[in-house]
């Protein structure tokens, strides 16, 4: 393979962008001797088999660290509980299950998010989420009532922009409301 020394170098953008460029020219250099020591095929199993162990393993750390963790488990936290409650209108009733363990991991990791989360008002901001949770989840059944009418027997098109709107309503007021509860209640000193 004639573009091999050519295509690593491209494969190795797949790795997060600080461990490129603390690595990046390692290991094209280590391809490279690869190549010449052992032939093509032989760092080409080598290597393909370090891409795919390692290149995840990098991602996930990149996402975990201090600065991102707080989001991926506000979001995780978020989209488990809204897949609990949708599971519930598409008939897996048991899907619903998902929902008390979205508010379990929300609880219990409250106090971690708390520290790695930089509030300079935090009080003000978790007052104002879980107000704006309250306003979605009371518009819930009002527009659960002004859409019977619409929705009839029938499922058309009207129907299905009703339930859009109240499913959508639903995951924001899930979100404000997870949110709210993760904001700790008093500012955070930053060390």
């Amino acid at each position: 393979m004639a573009d091999a020394p050519r295509l690593y170098p491209s494969l190795v953008r797949l790795y997060p962008s600080a461990f490129r460029r603390e690595y990046g020219d390692d290991l094209v250099q280590h391809f490279a001797d690869l190549v010449a020591d052992r032939g093509t095929r032989a760092a080409w199993t080598r290597t393909t088999l370090d891409l795919v162990v390692t290149v995840p393993r990098y991602r996930m750390e990149t996402l975990m660290n201090e600065e991102h963790r707080s989001m991926v488990l506000i979001v995780a936290t978020t989209a488990t509980a809204c897949a609990g409650i949708i599971s519930l209108f598409i008939g897996l009733y048991l899907g619903v299950l998902l929902v008390p363990l979205a508010a379990v991991v929300a609880i219990t990791q409250r106090g971690r998010l708390a520290r790695s989360m930089d509030a300079v008002d935090a009080s003000g901001l978790r007052r104002k989420r879980l107000r704006i949770a309250a306003v979605l989840a009371a518009s819930l059944p009002v527009i659960y009532l002004v859409s019977l009418p619409i929705l009839g027997d029938e499922w058309g098109t009207d129907a299905i922009v009703a339930f859009g709107l109240w499913t959508a309503v639903l995951i924001a007021a899930v979100s404000y409301f997870v949110s709210g509860i993760i904001t700790p209640k008093s500012p955070v000193i930053s060390r």
